[in-house]
């Protein structure tokens, strides 16, 4: 604990923000306790450490979807025969972090070129409505403006606004209605310049 302490003290004398990447057990809590700005994954987060990252005004960053794939469940039954499963605690994790008052919960992709494949990042949407219980609105807002406001880019990026870098994407549904339109992109602006317009 004294080691993480000073490196989160230092990064942030620096200027800086700390991302601590983080299974469970006490490095999980020590990482909560010592104030690191983003909690990445945190498998058994309890409601004790979701109140703590509230208070503390931290983020957390679950990266859902790929650690709720099947193959994580082939793997426990292979390495426990069944008896212990990380995906129901994972998921009562971040279904408890979801509705825990004052928690900033990120979308994070996860994506590494395993079985959760770069570009099918809006995944991650549908798995927090789905399967932890997030509201439409709750899982966009969490991948646009509070990943925004955690870089620190808020008055960059987000949301739309005067100024604001105009990065946008445009889906033919209406994804409060069905969260799954996210993966159907159709159009897409980066800085004012359209990329795809189909």
């Amino acid at each position: 604990m004294p080691v993480l302490q000073a490196l989160i003290d230092e990064t942030h004398r620096l200027g800086h923000k700390a991302g601590c990447h983080v299974l469970g057990g006490e490095g999980k809590h020590n990482a909560i306790l010592a104030g690191c700005d983003t909690i990445e994954h945190a498998y058994d987060l309890n409601q004790e450490e979701a109140n703590m990252i509230a208070q503390k005004g931290l983020y957390y960053e679950p990266t859902f979807t790929r650690y709720i794939e099947p193959y994580m469940d082939d793997v426990d039954s292979k390495n426990t025969g069944g008896r212990f499963r990380m995906v129901p605690i994972f998921e009562k994790a971040v279904t408890m972090a979801a509705v825990t008052e004052g928690v900033k919960l990120m979308v994070g992709s996860g994506v590494d070129g395993a079985t959760f494949a770069h570009g099918t990042q809006a995944l991650e949407f549908e798995s927090l409505v789905k399967r932890a219980g997030m509201s439409p609105v709750k899982a966009i807002q969490a991948g646009t403006m509070t990943n925004a406001e955690a870089l620190g880019w808020s008055e960059r990026v987000g949301s739309i606004d005067k100024g604001k870098y105009a990065d946008l994407i445009a889906v033919s549904g209406d994804p409060l209605a069905d969260i799954s339109e996210l993966q159907r992109v159709k159009f897409v602006m980066k800085s004012g310049k359209i990329i795809r317009n189909d």
